[in-house]
C-alpha cells in the first residue's frame, strides 16, 4: 500500500510541473533557451498593428483579421497589439509581425516623426529577417522621398517630403487616384505564388537597382508601381512592401500562412497544425482570376 501511495504521489508531482521546473530539468539556464522552451509550450505570435487610427484606408484592417484567423488555424496563439502615435517605448523587436496599412500622404509626416523614435530598432527588425507587411500608398513613406502634387503649380509639382529611406524608392503623387485590379506573380519565403487584389494608388513609385532588395511581384495584370516597369513593390528579407489591397491577406491566405510560418520559425515555434483550410478562398480566387483574364 505504501508503494502505491508513493507512485501516486510521484505521478501527481509530475503533472504539476511548472514551466520553470521543465526549464530546470532540460538544463536550460540562459535566457535564450528559456524563451525558446516557453514559446514551444505556448506558441504565441505577437502582431503589431501599426497606427490603426491613422493608416486606415481601404478596409485593410482585414489583413490583421486574416492573420488572426490563420494563426488559429495553424494552432498558434495570435496576440494583436495596437500601436498608435505616441505609444512611447515601442520596440519592434518585441513583436513577430508588423503591419502598416495604407494611409493618406498628408498623414505621413506625423507617422514618420513617431517612427523616428525607434528607427534604429525598426532597421534591426528588418535586417534580422523578421516579418513586416506594408500596403498601398504607405509604401511610399518608406522610400527616400515623396514629391507632392500641387494643383496651383504650373507643372503640378509641389513640396518634397523626405521619407524613411528604408527602401530605395522615390514617389510622385498624381493628380488623379488610380484604381483597378492587380494580379501579380510573387516570390516570398522560398515560395512562388500568384496573388490577386485591388490597387488604389495615389503616387507612382520608382525603385532604384539595389542588390539587397528585389521585386516583390511581377505584374500579370494592373498598374503595379508605375504602369511601366511591370513590377509591384519590393521585398527585403521578410519585409514586404506592396500596392496590393483587397485586403491582400484575406484574398490570398497562402501569403498570410507563409508569413505566419516564417514568423513562427524565427521564434523557434513548431507549427502545431500545418494543414490550413482555405477552400472557400481558393474558389473566390478562381472567380477573380477569370474576371481579370476576361479584361486582358
Amino acid at each position: 500500500m505504501e508503494d502505491n501511495n508513493k507512485k501516486n504521489k510521484n505521478r501527481k508531482d509530475t503533472q504539476l510541473l511548472t514551466v520553470e521546473d521543465i526549464i530546470r530539468e532540460e538544463g536550460a539556464r540562459d535566457e535564450k533557451n528559456k524563451t525558446r522552451i516557453i514559446s514551444m509550450l505556448k506558441p504565441e505570435i505577437d502582431i503589431a498593428w501599426m497606427y490603426p487610427d491613422t493608416l486606415y484606408l481601404h478596409g485593410d484592417r482585414g489583413n490583421v483579421m486574416a492573420l488572426v484567423r490563420y494563426a488559429q488555424n495553424l494552432g498558434l496563439v495570435p496576440k494583436v497589439h495596437r500601436i498608435d502615435l505616441g505609444s512611447g517605448d515601442f520596440n519592434p523587436l518585441d513583436y513577430d509581425i508588423l503591419f502598416y496599412g495604407p494611409g493618406e500622404i498628408s498623414s505621413f509626416e506625423a507617422v514618420m516623426k513617431d517612427i523616428g523614435t525607434y528607427t534604429r530598432s525598426l532597421a534591426e527588425y528588418v535586417a534580422y529577417g523578421k516579418v513586416m507587411l506594408v500596403t498601398g500608398t504607405t509604401m511610399a513613406m518608406f522610400g527616400e522621398r515623396i514629391r507632392r502634387f500641387d494643383p496651383d503649380s504650373a507643372n503640378g509639382l509641389g513640396e518634397t517630403i523626405d521619407g524613411l529611406c528604408m527602401i530605395p524608392a522615390i514617389s510622385e503623387e498624381r493628380e488623379y487616384v488610380y484604381g483597378n485590379d492587380l494580379d501579380i506573380r510573387a516570390e516570398y519565403g522560398g515560395y512562388s505564388m500568384e496573388l490577386i487584389g485591388t490597387q488604389i494608388q495615389m503616387a507612382d513609385v520608382e525603385f532604384y537597382e539595389n542588390t539587397n532588395y528585389s521585386r516583390f511581384g511581377s505584374v500579370i495584370y494592373g498598374r503595379g508601381n508605375n504602369g511601366q516597369d511591370g513590377i509591384d513593390g519590393v521585398v527585403y528579407n521578410n519585409a514586404i512592401f506592396t500596392n496590393l489591397l483587397g485586403p491582400v491577406l484575406v484574398a490570398n491566405p497562402w501569403l498570410a500562412v507563409t508569413m505566419l510560418k516564417t514568423a513562427a520559425d524565427l521564434k523557434g515555434i513548431e507549427i502545431p497544425n500545418d494543414n490550413p483550410d482555405y477552400e472557400l478562398e481558393v474558389k473566390s480566387f478562381r472567380l477573380k482570376k477569370q474576371f481579370v483574364e476576361d479584361k486582358m
